[in-house]
């Protein structure tokens, strides 16, 4: 009997817990419903929302030069529905461009110049896609900082890395045209720039001739203006094989003169191959370097070639130094 009775007992409590239940989950949805619905009642409202965005500056005067944005960012409020401001305030975009071609500039100070922000309404209307009379500005005016441009002609000096296939190499010393370029900027700081230099170019496995465009490297674009801002580069490439010729030392110098062992060098060099035939040892001048040495306590000379033509490269003797005696 006390089994019946405990099994009644228990399926009363398995039914109050059923109940109870399905009490909290019907009281949860109908408050998940109700805050849904108090939601879309408050975002159908208007509401006035504020917003910063940061101004990018573009078609600056070609006389002049940005040096401050005075206001960095342009700060105004919206007054829409909440529907759309929710949105808004997840997507909306951070920057403001400002084509100043497309404004009336003002100034106000030495240097001080503003455009009002009452035509900047159609722009960022644009660019929210929201109607203009939504929108209100902080400040009537956006002002910075424009300075008069002056120029100078700089050298442009190369930063380029070059390797060659096999036994290739330039035949003639890289040609930059133009060599160089107007930079512009104000002038106190067009006193600190003496040249520019290309932007950092790696060439592997040349082998032929080539012209290519590079652009430069503005200091500081902040402040610079490059005209032009790219330049040509063009190589001249041919392949070269070594050669040498035997030729005399030439010795004597500081008032002696000497006899050296042996008399005779071999200078190494690389000649390009359509240059091969013009090679003569004649062309070549090797002399012991006597300058700063004093004769009457050396024992041996270093040889160095004097004279060569402009169309060899790698130059070395061997060997590279020589005994000598004096004779006077």
């Amino acid at each position: 009997m006390s089994t019946v009775n405990t099994n009644k007992n228990r399926e009363l409590r398995n039914k109050k817990v059923r109940v109870d239940h399905s009490q909290y989950f019907t009281f949860l949805i109908f408050i998940v419903v109700s805050t849904i619905f108090w939601f879309l009642i408050k975002l159908s409202q208007e509401y006035s929302e504020t917003y910063n965005m940061s101004i990018a500056y573009q078609d600056i005067p070609h006389n002049k030069l940005l040096t401050q944005k005075i206001d960095s960012t342009v700060k105004f409020n919206i007054t829409a529905r909440g529907f759309y401001l929710a949105e808004l305030s997840l997507l909306h975009p951070e920057e403001l461009i400002i084509h100043l071609k497309n404004y009336t500039i003002h100034k106000s100070d030495d240097n001080i110049y503003y455009i009002s922000t009452q035509p900047l309404k159609e722009s960022i209307a644009k660019l929210l896609d929201i109607d203009p009379e939504l929108i209100s500005f902080s400040k009537n005016a956006l002002s910075f900082r424009l300075e008069k441009l002056y120029s100078k002609n700089v050298d442009v000096k190369s930063n380029i890395k070059l390797s060659f296939e096999g036994s290739y190499s330039l035949y003639k010393p890289p040609v930059l045209t133009p060599s160089r370029v107007k930079i512009y900027g104000t002038k106190k700081s067009l006193d600190t720039i003496q040249f520019v230099k290309t932007k950092a170019v790696e060439l592997k496995n040349i082998s032929k001739n080539s012209t290519l465009e590079i652009e430069l490297e503005n200091p500081n674009p902040a402040f610079f203006k490059l005209n032009p801002e790219k330049i040509n580069l063009t190589l001249e490439v041919a392949k070269f094989t070594q050669s040498k010729v035997v030729v005399p030392i030439s010795a004597g110098g500081n008032g002696y003169q000497i006899e050296t062992f042996p008399k005779m060098d071999t200078v190494y060099f690389n000649v390009a191959l359509n240059d091969f035939d013009k090679v003569n040892p004649k062309q070549f001048v090797v002399s012991p370097e006597v300058k700063g040495v004093d004769l009457k306590k050396a024992n041996k000379l270093l040889l160095k070639v004097t004279r060569y033509p402009g169309f060899v490269k790698n130059i070395r003797t061997e060997p590279t130094e020589v005994e000598f005696i004096l004779l006077r």
